[in-house]
């Protein structure tokens, strides 16, 4: 059996079993999918996950066929409405079990967890996802901050929370996250927007370690700056302090003791006294002539040197890499609607085809040759590949689809000085008439 079929399987495996079950995840459990109609819960939440960049329309034909027979939009638009977005959050997780295989480095998984915004249309606003921007015509603006964790190893997504942006909190989102991790020891790398006393802690309680990037030295807003003082260079140093919301004399008077966290600041670990003892490693390294990263993490000083911090959180551009890939080559900067349940729908459906994606073309190899350069998979080109294969009805699938992916490959090459621009695209709502 090809890892192409073997991971449909899992997938369709997934789909059936919500199905048997399917008054869990419809909007009315008495009506919704309960009579044998075009579409069934399944088969509407497999359409969904197969919809490419086009028009509506375009895409029932490309998933029907051109016949007669093909359901209208409004058809469509009415049965993706019964089926509940948090029914794709759990497909993605099912799924995600089923087909994980976890890659460690030094006993760990490399978690990165980043957030992204997604524009949506204004034709909706809401309490949810629309806020004034900040100018004199206070212009509404829409959109979803998708917050995910993503193995940097796999190169998959583990886990993912949507937020309205009137109401993100990325801060919020990382501790979401650590809580709902239960997998192997995880080294959870973030940048500065997770810069926090009760982050640091949360992933420290929960047995993992984390690697974040705050503000360098010279920033009034940095951790650092009760941590200090620090010298203008590079450095791998041990902190400890004790966090406190009390403001004694004594507490004014050593801050190389004490560190004071107002009321106001979220800090989860006082419990009964108003004292918590706190340690980490600071770790500064140049980037450039005049330019540093600083480093707060739990990593040991005997297992992980400063070097290997510094490729540690070098690694963390995948994810980065990754959004750019789901947003542009997996067509997530293309909705379908305007509806917000519906545009929830489609993130979670395409972080759940990338991994489909990845986890069929982490077992492709690239034959060995005499060439120029190093080469990689064109992931473009597999995902093109597979996506429509998935389309197909037949039972019949070729043996040869992963030796297809395998002859689509890309130089790769590196420390290139001419940089490919890549012009970013809006989002294109093609459902403007069934919202």
């Amino acid at each position: 059996m090809n890892k192409f079929k073997s991971i449909k399987k899992q997938l369709k495996f997934c789909i059936q079993s919500m199905e048997a079950s399917s008054s869990l995840f419809v909007v009315d459990p008495e009506r919704d999918f309960t009579r044998r109609r075009k579409y069934l819960f399944g088969n509407t939440m497999m359409n969904v996950l197969l919809l490419e960049a086009g028009s509506l329309k375009d895409e029932l034909f490309g998933l029907f066929g051109y016949t007669l027979d093909v359901p209208s939009v409004s058809s469509f638009v009415q049965a993706r409405d019964k089926i509940r977005p948090d029914a794709f959050c759990t497909l993605f997780k099912r799924f995600n079990e089923k087909t994980h295989a976890p890659v460690l480095h030094k006993g760990f998984r490399l978690l990165a967890i980043d957030g992204s915004v997604l524009p949506v249309s204004n034709a909706m606003q809401d309490k949810e996802t629309t806020v004034l921007k900040q100018n004199h015509t206070d212009v509404p603006f829409s959109a979803y901050h998708i917050n995910t964790s993503y193995d940097l190893l796999e190169h998959t997504y583990d886990d993912v929370l949507i937020q309205g942006q009137a109401q993100m909190n990325e801060n919020g989102a990382f501790n979401h996250m650590v809580d709902g991790y239960h997998g192997p020891k995880a080294i959870f790398i973030g940048n500065r927007n997770y810069e926090s006393f009760n982050s640091f802690v949360k992933v420290e309680k929960s047995k993992n370690k984390f690697l974040i990037r705050v503000k360098d030295i010279h920033s009034k807003t940095s951790v650092l700056r009760s941590l200090g003082p620090f010298e203008d260079k590079e450095f791998d140093v041990r902190v400890k302090r004790i966090l406190t919301y009390k403001q004694t004399k004594e507490i004014k008077e050593h801050p190389e003791i004490y560190k004071f966290v107002p009321r106001n600041q979220r800090f989860e670990y006082f419990g009964d006294g108003p004292y918590f003892e706190f340690e980490c490693r600071v770790v500064r390294f140049k980037i450039s002539d005049d330019t540093y990263e600083s480093i707060v993490t739990n990593l040991d000083e005997d297992e992980f040197s400063l070097e290997e911090i510094k490729e540690l959180y070098r690694m963390r551009w995948g994810i980065e890499t990754a959004y750019r890939k789901i947003k542009y080559d997996l067509d997530l900067n293309t909705l379908h609607s305007k509806k917000r349940n519906l545009i929830q729908q489609e993130i979670y459906a395409k972080l759940l085809l990338y991994n489909f994606c990845r986890r069929i073309t982490r077992e492709v190899e690239i034959k060995e040759k005499k060439r120029k350069y190093e080469y990689q998979l064109n992931f473009v080109r597999a995902y093109h590949i597979i996506r429509h294969f998935l389309k197909e009805k037949s039972r019949k699938i070729p043996l040869h689809i992963e030796s297809m992916i395998a002859k689509e490959i890309l130089p790769i090459r590196r420390n290139r000085q001419n940089q490919r621009k890549v012009k970013p695209k809006l989002p294109v709502s093609f459902n403007y008439r069934y919202d």
